[in-house]
């Protein structure tokens, strides 16, 4: 028997699936993050799955891990106390950034405070150029003067980014041994190891996102680490990262320690992909709706979108991402009424503690939650995850006394207005990743997954004229199972920037076994069979002059190709393109993968029953209250079509069907037909 975890930690909720491979045997644990000490939840979760499945922890071949201690370092800004060693005369990049504004009309808009604040910014006397020539030799005294500096302002950790060292990483290496020598407790971050690419203001962001990211990181997964060693865990934890594919710990707390900031919702896409080619759907989606965030992605003819710039907090990441967008709109989101008499929902959440008003743990503001249960879309007296008791007066309270109250409206009113409001954010964060890029939304599938995506989803694609939704097996640990069927994976870049027309195939294929060695170090390194790592080499290009370029896969059919498919993909994105003009090459990249430990798709038991009714309960459709039967998931045998206005329970979610067709295919997935 093989036994493998995958647990994602959540801003609400740490969940949690155990997979037997050989049986398809699954038990899933969703309980309450502990917040301030996520590892607590995720060592109790794992145990608790582990008495579920009557074995012992050195059993486990496989423990898969989803982290937001990355992106909550940043945010709260608990990283690590961190220094930037950078060419002298560069010292202010950080603070400079881009003339371009994301608000360009908001006179009260104003830039983060960069991770490193300009006294803990050191100048080092060396020059490149361009091509990696050195025009100014590097000044050993002054990154020695440097170091001492960063002794004494007691610095943990220190970023290095020298002007044009993805052409060459010489002067940032040797920097890198004197600080080594003179402070070996020091933790080290080089732009050449981070980000071996141009644009020198989004290479040392994120450089020193990484060193700031390190020492919290790396004590969080060791403590994670040592307790399972503890309980006797003898397989070591493998680390989700933002684009899909997992590390080893050791990677993730050192030079990757940046691509775990979008860890989760990663996982989430991954699962929802499988799901979707399961059950013959190619182009959806992806609705992640948990307690703290929604997340949108979009899957395109059976292909995560991805994307290598975006932002946190307003700093420049440029590292592979899964391209998703997240809106504060959660389950947990609090509503309440501004000054101006408007009802608000959201950014704020109430979090697992105190979490929503109906949760009894102390919360006494009305959120998402509290609405859902006021219509009866959430049933009062329902047991959810880590012991929690759905308690309807306590919700009725919060809204009544800052929302319904403060508005002149009834409870019910009030909750309906909560819904619209959550339910019409999350609508256009959909629209921005379809309509706003050229994408017809009933061309698409929707999937909806986390705890509370299911409980919107059918509204949310009534609104946007989508015709089909997926409610997958385990919505609400969707994450989790995401985590089980990640591969491992790695990313290499090299400069090989020129005009097309100067470059040879052969160059091409040259610079791809470079890259192809060193990400033969790599996995051997992670301990992966280099013989089972697959290649898929992508082209940065753009027209000459242009300032952004768009990826182009190498098919290994010749420059040719490559530029006619260039030429192709810039008038699908932009409605033009110009043939005449050069096609300028700005990299090559190249991800190695590894397949999944298994193909297998971890789903829960299903007991089918000739009444899969449970109980009747009020649910609110169509402006009032009406009693519809309340339907158990694990009783719905395949093939099984209700038709609504009905409610779906099942462990870790609640799926609320109105006037819509809900199909049980032969994967266990949850097919609703929407009203044309």
């Amino acid at each position: 028997m093989v036994y493998r975890i995958g647990c994602d930690v959540g801003g609400t909720f740490t969940d949690l699936c155990l997979f037997e491979e050989e049986t398809g045997k699954t038990f899933f644990v969703k309980t309450p993050t502990t917040t301030g000490h996520q590892a607590t939840a995720v060592v109790e979760a794992a145990r608790t799955a582990l008495g579920m499945a009557g074995i012992s922890p050195g059993e486990l071949s496989g423990f898969a891990h989803g982290t937001t201690v990355a992106t909550n370092a940043i945010l709260e800004r608990r990283g690590a106390r961190t220094a930037l060693l950078i060419t002298r005369g560069f010292r202010d990049v950080l603070a400079i950034g881009r003339q371009t504004r994301a608000h360009l009309y908001d006179q009260y808009a104003r830039k983060p405070e960069p991770l490193v604040p300009r006294e803990l910014i050191y100048e080092i006397g060396e020059r490149l150029g361009p091509d990696g020539a050195v025009t100014e030799a590097l000044d050993e005294e002054t990154v020695r003067v440097a170091v001492e500096a960063m002794l004494a302002a007691g610095i943990e950790t220190v970023a290095i980014s020298f002007l044009h060292s993805y052409a060459n990483a010489a002067h940032e290496k040797r920097v890198a041994e004197i600080v080594r020598a003179m402070a070996p407790e020091l933790k080290i971050s080089i732009s050449s190891d981070v980000l071996a690419e141009p644009g020198e203001f989004e290479r040392t962001s994120t450089t020193v996102m990484n060193a700031y990211l390190m020492p919290p990181l790396k004590d969080y997964l060791e403590r994670i680490a040592n307790t399972l060693i503890a309980d006797g865990v003898t397989a070591e934890p493998a680390i989700m990262q933002s684009g899909g594919g997992v590390m080893p710990i050791e990677t993730a707390s050192g030079v990757k320690a940046v691509h775990t900031c979008l860890s989760g919702p990663a996982a989430g896409m991954i699962g929802a992909r499988r799901f979707a080619e399961a059950a013959g759907y190619a182009n959806v989606v992806t609705i992640d709706m948990g307690g703290t965030s929604f997340d949108v992605g979009l899957i395109e003819n059976g292909h995560i979108l991805t994307r290598y710039e975006s932002e946190i907090e307003g700093f420049p990441l440029r590292v592979p991402m899964f391209d998703i967008i997240t809106l504060g709109a959660g389950g947990g989101s609090i509503a309440h009424v501004d000054a101006g008499g408007l009802l608000k929902v959201g950014p704020e959440s109430a979090g697992a503690r105190p979490g929503p008003a109906a949760y009894g743990k102390g919360g006494e503001r009305p959120t998402v939650t509290d609405a859902n249960v006021i219509l009866g879309r959430l049933r009062p007296g329902r047991e959810i995850g880590g012991g929690i008791v759905i308690d309807r007066e306590k919700a009725a309270r919060a809204i009544e006394t800052h929302v319904a109250g403060p508005l002149g409206i009834s409870v019910e009113e009030a909750a309906v207005g909560i819904l619209q409001v959550v339910n019409a954010a999350m609508v256009r964060g959909m629209r921005r990743i379809t309509v706003e890029r050229g994408l017809e939304p009933r061309d698409f599938a929707v999937m909806a997954f986390g705890g509370a995506g299911p409980l919107h989803a059918v509204d949310l694609c009534a609104e946007m004229d989508v015709e089909t939704v997926i409610v997958p097996p385990s919505p609400g640990l969707l994450c989790g199972i995401g985590l089980l069927l990640a591969p491992w994976k790695h990313d290499e870049t090299s400069m090989i920037s020129g005009l097309a027309e100067t470059k040879s195939d052969s160059d091409i294929r040259m610079a791809i076994e470079i890259l192809g060695c060193k990400v033969f170090t790599q996995s051997k390194k992670d301990g992966i069979d280099f013989k089972s790592v697959t290649f898929s080499p992508v082209l940065e290009m753009r027209y000459r002059g242009q300032g952004h370029q768009l990826p182009i896969a190498w098919t290994g059919d010749g420059l040719e190709a490559a530029v006619e498919a260039f030429h192709q993909a810039h008038h699908r994105s932009f409605g033009y393109d110009r043939r005449s003009e050069s096609v300028e090459i700005c990299l090559l990249r190249l991800t190695a993968s590894a397949p999944p430990p298994s193909d297998k798709l971890p789903v829960p038991v299903i007991t089918p029953s000739d009444d899969p009714a449970i109980a009747r309960s009020p649910l609110w459709f169509e402006g009032a209250m009406v009693d519809v039967p309340v339907y158990d998931r694990a009783r719905l045998a395949l093939g099984t079509e209700l038709t609504g206005p009905l409610i779906v329970e099942q462990q870790d979610t609640t799926l609320i069907v109105g006037a819509q067709t809900l199909l049980v295919d032969e994967h266990g997935d949850l097919i609703i037909r929407m009203q044309k």
